[in-house]
């Protein structure tokens, strides 16, 4: 009933945003490739600085010290600043991934091309900077480096059961999510191939091998458990 439910959804929003992307399909938006890709470098510079900002207040709150409740206080405001600069690294390492594959599937600019994988490095480094503040931060729990291979296993383990009822919400919200957006792909693919006589056979059988991925992989260790 629920997987009726998130189809019908995406097939309603796949059908509606299809015709508002077929209202800009006539626009060429190659001559503006150049503009567009350092829009999004202006972004990831403001999430790079908010993200600066962030760790240098989560280092300033580890360097006090702190007891009893104002302690607890500390502790709270910590995690919630490094939750919000773990979002805006991660978002800069989306948005530098799309410039550089925008720049490489248009006209080509070197330049931009370079700056874009600049920024993909930069934004992994700030990633592994998170992590490793966080390890800093929390030596008693023993926390996993990024480059272990079982690391988001041992994250697990590390995690006390408050947190892993946090982090099993997240990841169940975030699975409901990703399928209504990505039937609403399939959905807005398939229109958009019909009425612009553009195929997208291609990115339509891709998305549902991802969403049949996904699904299985749930599915398997739910059974499994």
């Amino acid at each position: 009933m629920k997987l009726l439910k998130q189809l019908i959804i995406g097939a309603i929003v796949g059908f509606f945003g299809a015709f508002l992307l077929l209202g800009v399909s006539e626009i060429d938006f190659s001559i503006y490739t150049d503009a567009i890709v350092i829009g999004l470098f202006i972004i990831i510079l403001i999430l790079w600085g908010w993200s600066f900002l962030l760790h240098k207040q989560i280092k300033n709150l580890d360097s006090k010290e702190l007891k009893g409740e104002e302690e607890d206080e500390a502790d709270v405001l910590k995690y919630k600043k490094i939750s919000d600069y773990m979002l805006f690294v991660q978002s800069s390492s989306v948005i530098s991934l799309l410039t550089l594959c925008i720049t490489i599937t248009t006209p080509l600019n070197i330049t931009l091309i370079i700056i874009s994988i600049i920024f993909l490095i930069v934004s992994y480094f700030l990633a592994v900077t998170g992590v490793n503040s966080m390890r800093r931060i929390y030596p008693e729990r023993n926390l996993p480096k990024i480059s272990d291979s079982k690391y988001e296993e041992k994250l697990l383990e590390a995690a006390d059961e408050g947190e892993k009822y946090v982090i099993m919400q997240g990841l169940y919200k975030a699975y409901n999510l990703l399928n209504v957006v990505l039937i609403f792909a399939i959905v807005g693919s398939a229109i958009y191939s019909m009425v612009a006589e553009s195929s997208q056979v291609f990115s339509i059988v891709l998305m549902s091998i991802v969403l049949l991925l996904v699904n299985g992989r749930y599915l398997l260790v739910i059974r499994n458990k």
